[in-house]
């Protein structure tokens, strides 16, 4: 999919600057940018899944540090190696 993005002119002369420094095409920063922002995005929403049901359990953070903190602790060592 190809799609055409209108930039104020702010925008663009900072990403042009960006490439320039970067001795990168304009079209490669941009690409970089979108994926960028897409994996934060997908970051997020996994934060907030993970945060949705950790509230669920009725734990507290404290609680579960431990909980994790002690079950490392039990586990056998790995080797290393």
């Amino acid at each position: 999919m190809s799609a055409t993005i209108e930039l104020d002119e702010q925008r663009r002369s900072a990403l042009a600057k960006l490439a320039r420094r970067r001795k990168l095409p304009l079209r490669r920063v941009l690409e970089r940018a979108v994926d960028e922002f897409i994996s934060r995005s997908e970051d997020e929403d996994l934060l907030e899944s993970s945060s949705r049901a950790a509230r669920k359990t009725g734990l507290r953070e404290t609680d579960a540090v431990e909980i994790v903190r002690n079950w490392r602790l039990k586990r056998p060592a790995k080797r290393r190696g």
